[in-house]
């Protein structure tokens, strides 16, 4: 089995391996911004709702959130009359990497959050500016600048995570990776999971270029 080959079979998976790394990171992110703003609520049941979702988050293990995301969520829809036996098995990855991630995600967000002085506020109030105002033009862009390098390194991680959506029978770079060593029966495993790292490799290395582009091109330290 020549290397091309291999390069090629394993790369007919990379447009679905971008399409659940991308659409589980936003949601992802969508999450974490909402658990973030439950975290700095003032009662205590938002706070505990927090706290006890972000300790299962970081807690439980991705494959296993995708495993119950996969075999058991469709069994929780069929009990308020929902049949998701025929969704799309991307769904339920991309359902599976943003809830066991979102945890990671709203500690990453309060974590920026809390870093903003508390004055800028008060400086905001006193020309006349609205809270909502004050989020929107002066805290939340503050907040992602001070975070993005954290969100680089999640990016990353779910570039690696995406791989586990293979177990759920996506066809994936790695689950191609798999189906190909045990069709030529083991003889080329090797190599053929060397060519899987490289290419893991060198979408990390473009994601980080592009990471690090934007953050020169907006002058983020």
């Amino acid at each position: 089995m020549s290397l091309s080959e291999i390069i090629k079979n394993l790369l007919s998976g990379l447009p679905n391996t971008l399409f659940i790394l991308v659409t589980s990171f936003i949601i992802s992110s969508v999450i974490g911004l909402f658990v973030m703003w439950l975290s700095l609520q003032k009662d205590k049941i938002s706070k505990a709702i927090a706290k006890i979702y972000t300790g299962l988050s970081r807690g439980t293990p991705p494959l296993l959130v995708l495993l119950l995301s996969y075999y058991e969520f469709p069994r929780l829809l069929g009990f308020v009359g929902i049949d998701a036996n025929d969704w799309s098995k991307n769904f339920f990855a991309i359902f599976g990497l943003a809830i066991g991630f979102g945890g990671y995600m709203g500690e990453l967000f309060r974590s920026a959050y809390n870093d903003i002085d508390d004055s800028q506020f008060d400086a905001a109030y006193a020309v006349g500016m609205n809270k909502r105002d004050v989020l929107k033009v002066i805290i939340i862009p503050q907040m992602f600048t001070i975070a993005l390098p954290n969100i680089q390194t999640m990016f990353l991680s779910f570039l690696k995570a995406s791989s586990l959506v293979y177990v759920i029978g996506i066809a994936d770079m790695y689950r191609n990776a798999t189906t190909l060593a045990n069709v030529s029966q083991g003889v080329y495993q090797l190599k053929i999971f060397i060519v899987l790292g490289l290419l893991y490799w060198v979408i990390t290395l473009v994601f980080e270029f592009l990471f690090n582009l934007y953050i020169k091109k907006h002058n983020y330290s």
